[in-house]
């Protein structure tokens, strides 16, 4: 059982949202990089509303169940990982619509934001057909399955630190090169010499992306119903050193 505990929230001074970044993150130890990165995101979006929500295991009765390696900070297998995303998926979406419902914002005036574990219970919601947001950022996250397609209505911005001890950053470049095969739209990026994914250079990275990424949709869209795909496949070097 999931408890989505809603952190802190943080809107403008004369409350003209027009903008909802959500966090979702399950290492309450990541406060310090959790600020700077909320920080962040408030000095360059100076309309959006700030969510930033814990995933707090409701129940951990089984220290070795999912929930209760959760609670105490441990890696989880592949199988735990998927139970957590199978038995979290609907609680996140549910917070995510009532949020956008209450500040009175569509999908893309939404950016999804999942940090650790929690990021792969965002990446499953970007499979659905009805995506519930138009960006979608995660740090030191992956996929449980790789999607079989993805709508274009979003972009994604994979972000990993190259020694991450509880995903391999080989995820983000895996998932990179299929979301360039299924003809999705994404971006990735990998911190050098660097153990935690929401490192603050990865933070800084995102808003780069945010600021200078045009979506592909939006090329689409310009180019009319006759076009060819950019390339979306990795840089010569997406590697931050």
């Amino acid at each position: 059982m999931t408890a989505l505990v809603t952190e802190r929230i943080l809107v403008p001074g004369k409350n003209d949202i027009k903008q909802l970044f959500i966090i979702f993150f399950d290492d309450i130890r990541q406060k310090d990089n959790l600020d700077v990165l909320v920080q962040q995101i408030c000095q360059n979006f100076e309309n959006a509303a700030v969510v930033a929500v814990c995933h707090y295991p409701a129940q951990a009765s089984k220290p070795d169940s999912w929930e209760g390696k959760l609670l105490q900070h441990l890696t989880l297998s592949e199988a735990e990982l998927g139970q957590m995303v199978a038995q979290s998926s609907e609680q996140y979406l549910a917070y995510i619509n009532g949020k956008q419902q209450e500040y009175g914002l569509p999908v893309q005036a939404t950016a999804l934001i999942g940090v650790g574990y929690a990021a792969s219970v965002v990446l499953e919601l970007t499979k659905a057909e009805q995506v519930p947001a138009g960006r979608v950022i995660t740090f030191g996250g992956r996929f449980v399955q790789l999607p079989e397609s993805l709508s274009i209505e979003q972009t994604l911005h994979l972000l990993h630190a190259d020694e991450d001890e509880k995903v391999n950053f080989h995820f983000a470049r895996d998932t990179h090169l299929h979301i360039d095969q299924i003809q999705g739209d994404a971006t990735v990026d990998i911190a050098n010499k660097t153990k935690n994914s929401l490192d603050p250079v990865l933070s800084k990275r995102m808003i780069e992306r945010l600021l200078t990424c045009v979506p592909l949709r939006y090329w689409q869209e310009a180019e009319g119903s006759e076009y060819e795909l950019r390339e979306t496949g990795p840089e010569d070097d997406d590697t931050i050193h």
